[in-house]
């Protein structure tokens, strides 16, 4: 696909074979607000689970340091937002990121993006609905139901969710970013009842475990700890597969992504600041699997365990079932633009009568069942961060090179400050990925090999433009 080649409007692609306009059936329909898509959003980007689990592993690699790291992040995915929201808005796609870079860039690298794109849909709910039962059976032990058969229910209650109108998935995923939001001010409360901390020393002086003695925090570690903490404070960009679905399209799509940016920032870092205060022994805390759970039971006494239990799970189905609405959204928008061979394709470019992707859910839900069998996704768990910062990488680069090959685009969404905020963003999801550990490279370059293959094969059903 030559970078010179723009889409022409939402489901509209000249570019691919198979594209449809308004009446053909494959349109979605406006009807969420700024309000509902960044609720989404924050359901995806889910407070409670990014702070009370992902937060683990940014503590075990660089200490008090994790605080900094995501104050670092907040300014960093803000200038992401920036790119998603001027690339949404010139073209205005219910495909993300996978839309976006194939509008800007070759088309290879369209087909990179979109492989670590919807491979995110596939692990990442798995591992979610496979966490629950664990938070489950510690407020009720009384349950001995295996725990894949649990996550099986799960993902068909969220599976059926997902295929209905999108309002009802937003209103589901409004009422328990609410549960969240509670479990999120339980932290910041604990902070305030009980301070051990001091902020200043989190903050300007952070410490790291070394043979089970705190040590001072040294450039190496600090620059190692970004790369987990990307993982963290992420989401926002589920904005972006409902562009779409939002009334005002494009003219809304680049300030709501912002939006949603900002307050993913603010309701992850806040609360992880608080818990780090709230630890009453920062040798336990940095050795702990769950170091924020531990503070707060510290600070609170045994009852907040039971709420942040209750909020944990409210946070991994909230997740997991907005990720299967946007993902599919994503699988429906490919097959939309004639990626697939005509037998699949035609079946995942239908929209239900709900006017949503049940054929997209459908894609995603089915590989899904097979790795909550599996049981183990520790190691793909891991590489969804390497997914992301592939993601992010490659939109940064479309971000840049739509302004300078595609002038003529109309951009309802200008992002500031161009082109410092695309040049950041390739510099420092660049550093993230080149900073992996060689397994996690290793399985990078599979999947990209993967994609330009299946990209060079599907000549075989594909009319070029």
């Amino acid at each position: 696909m030559s970078s010179t080649k723009v889409l022409e409007g939402a489901g509209q692609s000249p570019e691919f074979e198979g594209a449809a306009s308004d009446g053909t059936g494959h349109t979605l329909r406006r009807r969420l607000q700024v309000s509902h898509v960044v609720c989404l959003a924050m359901a995806d980007a889910s407070p409670a689970m990014a702070v009370l689990l992902l937060t683990a592993g940014v503590f075990q690699v660089g200490g008090t340091f994790g605080v900094g790291a995501m104050l670092i992040l907040s300014v960093v995915v803000v200038l992401i937002a920036m790119c998603l929201g001027e690339l949404a808005s010139a073209y205005p796609s219910t495909g993300g990121s996978y839309s976006m870079v194939r509008s800007a860039l070759p088309e290879p690298l369209a087909w990179i993006t979109l492989f670590n794109f919807v491979t995110q849909g596939i692990v990442i709910p798995a591992s979610l609905l496979l966490g629950i039962p664990i938070f489950l059976k510690n407020m009720l032990p009384w349950i001995t139901v295996p725990n894949e058969v649990i996550a099986f229910v799960l993902l068909a209650i969220s599976g059926a969710i997902a295929i209905t109108k999108v309002e009802i998935g937003a209103k589901v995923n409004i009422a328990i970013l609410f549960v969240q939001l509670i479990v999120v001010g339980l932290i910041v409360l604990a902070a305030i009842v009980a301070p051990v901390q001091n902020p200043i020393d989190v903050v300007f002086h952070p410490v790291v475990l070394e043979n089970g003695q705190l040590v001072p925090l040294t450039l190496g570690i600090a620059l190692a700890t970004l790369a987990p903490a990307f993982n963290v404070l992420n989401g926002y960009d589920a904005v972006c597969g409902f562009v779409e679905e939002l009334v005002g399209g494009a003219r809304d799509v680049g300030r709501a992504v912002v939006y949603a940016a900002i307050l993913a920032s603010i309701l992850i870092t806040i609360p992880l600041f608080a818990g780090v205060i709230a630890a009453p022994d920062l040798v336990a805390f940095l050795q702990s699997d769950a170091p924020i759970v531990s503070a707060v039971e510290s600070a609170l006494g045994p009852w907040a365990s039971t709420i942040v239990n209750i909020g944990v799970i409210a946070a991994l189905f909230n997740a997991a079932l907005t990720l299967q609405m946007y993902f599919a959204r994503g699988v429906f928008a490919s097959a939309r633009d004639g990626l697939w061979p005509p037998a699949v394709g035609n079946k995942l470019a239908e929209l239900n009568r709900f006017r949503s992707p049940g054929w997209g859910v459908a894609a995603l839900l089915v590989p899904s069942a097979f790795l909550i069998m599996m049981s183990s996704l520790d190691w793909l768990i891991m590489f969804a961060g390497t997914m992301i910062a592939t993601v992010y990488f490659f939109v940064g680069i479309a971000a840049f090179w739509s302004r300078i090959t595609q002038k003529d685009v109309h951009r309802p969404f200008r992002m500031p400050f161009w082109p410092l905020p695309p040049i950041i963003v390739v510099a420092f999801t660049g550093y993230a990925l080149v900073s992996q550990t060689t397994d996690f490279l290793i399985g990078e370059l599979v999947l990209a090999g993967a994609a330009v293959g299946l990209w060079a094969l599907s000549k075989l059903w594909r009319k070029e433009a």
